[in-house]
């Protein structure tokens, strides 16, 4: 079969299709919603074709693969970025926008000290892998793999990273929700300002009324294919102007055209292009990255992930690091508790849980859950490039 996919590059892109395809329907199905409570359907897509890949299945390398992990790759940064709203970020104030910058510096220092510690231990191109999880915890899985793909990060590197992701993500958001009880100790204890939270919740109702409910409605699958060759097409002009630019150890033509990428997408954001929300540039957005996680899962291997134990241990530190300075300027700016743990979980976790710790924590604030998440889509990959290059020095 493996043979058989290597020869037929349009056949395993119809492959890994159906096999997303049928994640995304399993998800839906009431009997699996626990497994895919712990599990979600972005770790499926990963590592079920890393599974099928280890035991001969799926081709190691393949066309399909590079055109996946350039082009798909640009389209879905476009796609995801296009939803962004800037202005109504920055209306959410600068207590709720402060903790998330805390959260995403201690993000940035938590991994240059961790990397400092363990990185004797562990591989030469760890910090690649650094770099890319930096991404992720302050962008998101797109932010991921456009500095996966930017710094030519081995598989054998970024497998282990998925499960580290994984397993740090569902159980850092278990410790937030566990503190959900000392939210008034602290608040007390802090003298923090609680009005802040009546202000944010104001600016939300006036940016989400309505609104919602028209967000996707007109799309189809042929607004899908369009939509991915706009992203693509863009994605494309930024490659080419890639090549032309400057390439260093830390920046190759395609991480330059991932940078560019994600300019483009927020520039289009800010214009009427914003309104192919409409028919659902999102909803592709999220398709493009589960196919994408299954091309790179299919040339991972399942053995690559038995140096995820020192790479648990070293991820602990670094949440712990990341948490002891979103601690330090909440005591010190007397912030709510609301403002860290939502901030900390839109860092660490995205789009899909930040506004679950957030609904725990203040029920009528879970939207600010979601706006913080996306922020960090903003300067996600940027950040998890230059945290690559800080680790690289160590490494040197």
């Amino acid at each position: 079969m493996s043979a058989l996919l290597a020869a037929h590059p349009l056949l395993l892109l119809a492959f890994l299709l159906a096999l997303v395809l049928v994640v995304l329907s399993l998800e839906k199905q009431a009997a699996l919603a626990r497994v895919f409570h712990y599990l979600p359907s972005a770790f499926w897509c990963y590592f079920l074709p890393m599974a099928l890949s280890t035991v001969g299945l799926l081709p190691e390398e393949s066309p399909t693969y590079n055109f996946l992990t350039t082009y798909v790759l640009c389209a879905c940064l476009v796609l995801l970025l296009l939803n962004i709203n800037l202005p109504a970020i920055f209306r959410l104030g600068p207590t709720a926008l402060g903790a998330m910058g805390v959260g995403a510096f201690g993000i940035a220092a938590g991994a240059v000290v961790a990397y400092a510690i363990f990185g004797r231990w562990l591989s030469d191109e760890t910090w690649k892998g650094v770099g890319a999880l930096s991404a992720s915890w302050i962008g998101g899985s797109a932010n991921m793999l456009a500095v996966k793909e930017g710094l030519h990060t081995p598989d054998s590197v970024f497998a282990p990273m998925v499960i580290v992701d994984t397993i740090i993500t569902y159980s850092w958001m278990g410790i937030l929700v566990a503190l959900a009880p000392w939210q008034d100790w602290w608040d007390q204890k802090v003298k923090a300002d609680r009005s802040t939270l009546d202000e944010v919740n104001r600016r939300l109702e006036a940016f989400y009324g309505g609104t919602a409910a028209h967000r996707g409605k007109n799309a189809s699958g042929w607004h899908g294919l369009w939509l991915m060759f706009l992203g693509g097409s863009v994605g494309a002009l930024c490659l080419r102007a890639g090549e032309r630019l400057p390439q260093t150890t830390s920046l190759s033509a395609s991480g330059w055209a991932f940078l560019l990428v994600t300019v483009a997408g927020i520039g289009l954001s800010l214009t009427p292009a914003a309104k192919l929300e409409m028919y659902g540039a999102s909803r592709w957005g999220y398709f493009c990255l589960y196919l994408l996680l299954a091309a790179i899962g299919s040339k991972a291997r399942l053995q690559y992930i038995l140096k995820a134990p020192l790479l648990i241990l070293m991820a602990y530190v670094w949440v712990l690091i990341h948490a002891g300075i979103l601690a330090a300027y909440g005591s010190w700016r007397r912030i709510p508790m609301f403002f860290l743990v939502t901030s900390s979980q839109a860092n660490i976790g995205g789009t899909a849980s930040t506004p679950i710790v957030a609904g725990v924590y203040q029920p009528r604030l879970a939207p600010l859950g979601l706006l913080l998440a996306i922020a960090g889509n903003v300067i996600g990959t940027y950040a998890g490039i230059a945290i690559a290059q800080a680790c690289h020095w160590f490494h040197a």
